[in-house]
């Protein structure tokens, strides 16, 4: 498959998985992102899209359905608002994943297999050290409250459930994660392992 082949079906799988999202009526949808759109954002957030996420939002943009929050309450909206949001925020969850994981290094976790070496002793220390390690991951970036897609030019990889160093295959691809999280596929019936191809390097080395 050349790499135009690869990505139209990419571009494909995308639109597949926003159809069915539209199907199951979970969520609203607004207009989808258009290319400048996507060149602003980013540009903006040092990030690119991998073709069936870029397609996914260009078919139609999740927006919450829940009802406004109350006085004195601030609005959790499980989807990024990747247009009109506030870009302190957007950032705070494209940082998340790091973040909760440096979190539970240093309350004691630490990546198995000496892979980072051996683990100091102090936990700052522990933390800067994992930091510079996890410098070279690859970006997730925000799907769905803590579903996550990586970030690059690869299509077909898994979505990731990430929180803190707990980390699950929550789809093969956008379309089984669509049915696991909203269809009818049960979230708890045998969590899908993706092919080795599709593995997103080391957050699928830390999947249950």
């Amino acid at each position: 498959m050349t790499g135009d082949e690869a990505v139209r079906e990419g571009v494909r799988a995308g639109e597949r998985a926003a159809r069915r999202l539209a199907e199951l009526g979970v969520c609203e949808l607004e207009p989808g992102l258009n290319d400048a759109e996507f060149d602003r954002i980013e540009a903006e957030y040092g990030i690119e899209f991998a073709p069936d996420h870029r397609a996914f939002l260009a078919a139609g943009l999740p927006v919450d359905r829940a009802a406004p929050p109350g006085e004195g309450e601030s609005r959790r909206n499980p989807w990024p608002d990747w247009r009109d949001g506030d870009p302190e925020l957007i950032r705070e969850r494209l940082g998340r994943p790091v973040e909760e994981l440096l979190f539970s290094v240093e309350h004691g976790w630490w990546l198995p297999g000496g892979r980072w070496g051996a683990r100091p002793a102090d936990p700052a220390e522990a933390v800067a050290a994992a930091r510079a390690a996890l410098g070279s991951v690859p970006t997730l970036i925000p799907l769905y409250s803590h579903r996550y897609l990586a970030a690059g030019a690869a299509h077909g990889r898994p979505v990731l459930s990430v929180v803190g160093a707990d980390v699950i295959h929550y789809g093969r691809d956008l379309a089984e994660w669509v049915e696991r999280e909203f269809g009818d596929l049960d979230p708890e019936e045998g969590w899908p392992e993706p092919a080795a191809g599709a593995r997103v390097p080391f957050w699928s080395d830390l999947a249950v």
